[in-house]
């Protein structure tokens, strides 16, 4: 079987999906563990914060929160060369019921395994290596397109602007999932369960803009 982190065929559609996602997961992940579901560069600061401050339980719970997201990828790795999109994206969904009905100590490594396995097994979206739950990488890559215009760039300007368009949508899907799990959190007794039925739309390749 191909392995799907290498498909082109993968819309922006798809990206935006996954960027709510991985948005709303953050967000109760944050509001209701203390701790961010795909943000490892927040954990490893809330780490270091725990270790200067001789905090070793919380600096333990961010570092297996990280080693969960590390696993995440590594799972697929494997899986992504022998299972259909379909049962990769039920295992995350899987993981999230469990992280939304566990005691928070556990739950959120278990989210954090969950946005590992969704960060690492779609990568390209309409020709682009982008990442759905780690954005700042995106954000670099829109800003140097941008400023390749000006410098000399040898992409063409109708791909570069295609490109930032998507990113840009990307970093919006990104805020609202936010916006829904903040909002979420203070409304629903288990806040994640809802975002599970948001992962079978990630499924279907449609175009969200212009060549995407």
């Amino acid at each position: 079987m191909a392995d799907l982190h290498s498909s082109s065929d993968n819309t922006a559609w798809q990206a935006c999906v996954l960027a709510i996602v991985a948005g709303y997961a953050d967000a109760v992940g944050f509001l209701a563990f203390g701790a961010f579901a795909g943000a490892m560069t927040g954990n490893t600061v809330l780490l270091g914060i725990a270790l200067a401050g001789a905090d070793f339980g919380a600096a333990a719970q961010s570092a297996v929160i990280i080693l969960s997201f590390l696993v995440g990828v590594a799972a697929s790795a494997v899986l992504g060369r022998k299972l259909p999109l379909v049962a990769i994206f039920s295992i995350e969904a899987v993981a999230i019921v469990a992280a939304a009905l566990i005691a928070p100590l556990v739950a959120a490594p278990v989210l954090a395994f969950a946005m590992g396995l969704q960060n690492a097994t779609m990568t390209r979206f309409a020709g682009a290596s982008l990442n759905t739950v780690v954005l700042t990488g995106n954000l670099q890559k829109m800003m140097q397109g941008f400023l390749g215009r000006f410098a000399g760039s040898t992409k063409p300007p109708k791909s570069d602007a295609v490109e930032s368009a998507m990113i840009g949508g990307l970093w919006i899907a990104y805020l609202g999932g936010v916006v829904a799990g903040a909002l979420a959190h203070h409304w629903i007794t288990h806040p994640l369960l809802p975002v599970v039925l948001l992962l079978p739309l990630a499924l279907i390749r449609r175009p969200a803009f212009p060549n995407g």
